[in-house]
């Protein structure tokens, strides 16, 4: 006979997929896993600070950023004195 020990991790990865699939269906959980390893690395989407809105700039002690001055537009460049 042999004693194979079973590490704590391998211990909680069985009781862990052992549940998935009584609560899925073993189906699901495969097809799960394929989709998963198929499935390549997510990107993170990157936020710049200049993205936010003046009030959670404020909120996490960003100086808040003023509107950008806006283009003339035709009417005031015939406008002019």
């Amino acid at each position: 006979m042999s004693h194979i020990q079973i590490s704590t991790e391998q211990a909680i990865l069985r009781v862990s997929v052992d549940t998935l699939i009584a609560e899925h269906g073993k189906w699901r959980v495969v097809v799960a896993a394929i989709k998963a390893m198929v499935r390549g690395k997510r990107r993170v989407q990157t936020i710049r600070p200049l993205d936010l809105p003046p009030s959670l700039r404020r909120d996490i002690g960003l100086p808040t950023v003023a509107d950008p001055p806006s283009l003339p537009t035709v009417m005031m460049v015939y406008m002019r004195p």
